[in-house]
Order: structure tokens, then sequence, then C-alpha cells
């Protein structure tokens, strides 16, 4: 993860540890994509660290403006 620019990058570094080699690609929205699809739209899960519940992931589709219906929590 880039601090800076909140992108995801896959890719080799440099021997510095700072820079990257030739090849860097950002993979953020294939990420996103695939947390939407394990999650579901509608669902949430808890991610753990240490053993110990720290985050909540919910995924909720956005619907067009002219519909009353959205996925909410089952």
């Amino acid at each position: 993860m880039a601090a800076l620019s909140n992108q995801i990058f896959v890719g080799r570094l440099c021997k510095d540890g700072k820079t990257w080699e030739e090849g860097k690609q950002d993979v953020t929205s294939d990420v996103l994509q695939s947390i939407i699809q394990y999650v579901e739209p509608g669902h949430e899960i808890t991610v753990n660290a240490g053993g110990v519940p720290k985050y909540l992931i919910r995924v909720t589709e956005i619907l067009p403006e002219n519909s009353h219906e959205r996925t909410t929590m089952h």
C-alpha cells in the first residue's frame, strides 16, 4: 500500500527497499473487487488481528438514484 496515494501495488522493490524495479502494477481495483466478491453486498465480515476482532468490513451496493432499493444487512 502506497500511503501517499492510497493505491495497492505489486512488483519487486529495488535493493534499497524504497524504489520499484520495472514492472510495478497498480492492483487496487483488483483487490477491492476481490473483497466485494468475498464479502458480498449486504454482508459484513470481522477481521481479526492477533486473535482479537479489529476491523469490520461491510459491503453496501449503491444503486441508481431512481431506485429506492438498497442492499442492506441480512
